[in-house]
């Protein structure tokens, strides 16, 4: 099963007059929304906890990929609330109302999405914006960044560490366009020029790591490329998605050794987050190659994702029993696959993940048939 690679959050919205359009700019000051009425709760809770920072995603449910983008966002929000310090909140706007917006089958979903039927908010907000879905992230009433959701990660991981630089955010920004036209024209030497002033910025920025990767891959420069993906191991150690890119290097170049070691030390490093280590699970059980998975690490990462997400009802805790199913049959205790894959078959009804639940359950049943009538 492919895992989602997520007062009131909607209390930071800002309601009032049109001159607030100016607002959902950098720098514009945001208001508590006293009118919720004006907005429709389609799917998700409203935390009853209010936070100083905040996250506003604009979407429109009739273009491709909004529920690719709205389940993303969920899963950076929950994310984002292992940080008891600084939690953020998290919001999804529709340009549509209830029912259109009810039609992408939200279920599962923690962060809260709404429905404009009225049609006040998101026109306040979005009516001129040329690119859509986007974000505005506020702190303390003031919103400090703008841009792509596909940033927001990066974003409030430094808002929350206090590492956040709108100037730094603006220059990546415009690398990042003159990364792109570099790719467009194909010319290796410029997108690994650009590549590399990207990372010096930030070295943990994965869009310069993949086309710096892809570079060498593809022009057969292994010497540089090995020496890039050790360099880059060196200095990222905190961020899960890039962790994660250097395991897909690892499996593609067929280091099974380092692949492994470096599995079982992302295990260890991620082990206070729930969210980075189902990544990791998810990870281990759809890509990584047969008899590269550390058992011992993967059997004890299931067993704390489970129990982290346990009782909370929504969709990580239906892959935590997912991940804690493939676990118990690697550890070949199919009774505890069958207990665990039961629990996430009945937390997935009514997604789009159901139909897989139940044949992976399908599955763990007949294999224990199989061993009492071998």
């Amino acid at each position: 099963m492919k895992h989602a690679f997520f007062s009131t959050v909607l209390a930071g919205l800002v309601l009032a007059s049109a001159a607030v359009l100016s607002a959902a700019e950098v720098g514009g000051i945001v208001t508590p929304a006293k009118d919720l009425g004006k907005l429709s709760l389609v799917a998700g809770t409203v935390p009853k906890t209010e936070t100083s920072l905040q996250v506003f995603l604009f979407f429109d449910p009739a273009l491709p990929g909004a529920k690719d983008v709205l389940r993303m966002a969920d899963s950076i929000y929950e994310q984002s609330l292992e940080n008891k310090a600084k939690p953020a909140s998290f919001c999804a706007i529709s340009r549509m109302g209830k029912a259109r917006t009810a039609a992408l089958e939200l279920s599962k979903f923690r962060m809260p999405v709404y429905g404009d039927d009225r049609g006040d908010v998101y026109p306040e907000f979005a009516g001129t914006e040329v690119v859509i879905p986007f974000a505005i992230v506020v702190d303390g009433g003031k919103i400090v960044w703008k841009g792509a959701p596909q940033e927001l990660e990066n974003v409030i991981r430094d808002l929350q560490t206090d590492k956040f630089s709108f100037d730094s955010q603006l220059k990546l920004e415009i690398m990042h366009k003159d990364l792109q036209n570099a790719i467009q024209t194909g010319l290796s030497a410029v997108i690994l020029s650009t590549a590399d002033k990207i990372l010096a910025l930030r070295p943990d920025d994965q869009i310069a790591i993949q086309a710096k990767l892809f570079v060498f891959e593809s022009t057969g420069r292994i010497r540089e490329n090995n020496a890039a993906v050790q360099a880059i191991a060196a200095k990222v150690k905190d961020n899960v998605n890039v962790r994660l890119l250097l395991l897909g290097y690892y499996e593609r170049t067929g280091e099974m050794e380092k692949f492994s070691a470096d599995l079982k030390a992302a295990f260890r490093d991620f082990a206070a987050s729930p969210t980075a280590q189902s990544r990791l699970l998810a990870y281990a059980f759809e890509q990584a190659p047969f008899g590269w998975i550390p058992p011992r690490e993967v059997v004890d990462a299931a067993a704390s994702v489970k129990k982290a997400y346990a009782g909370t009802g929504g969709s990580s805790e239906a892959f935590s029993c997912e991940f804690s199913a493939r676990a118990a049959y690697l550890a070949q205790d199919i009774d505890a696959a069958i207990e665990d894959q039961t629990r996430a078959v009945s937390l997935f009804a009514g997604t789009e993940f159901l139909d897989e639940a139940n044949q992976a359950l399908s599955f763990y049943r007949n294999v224990k048939a199989l061993k009492a009538n071998p």
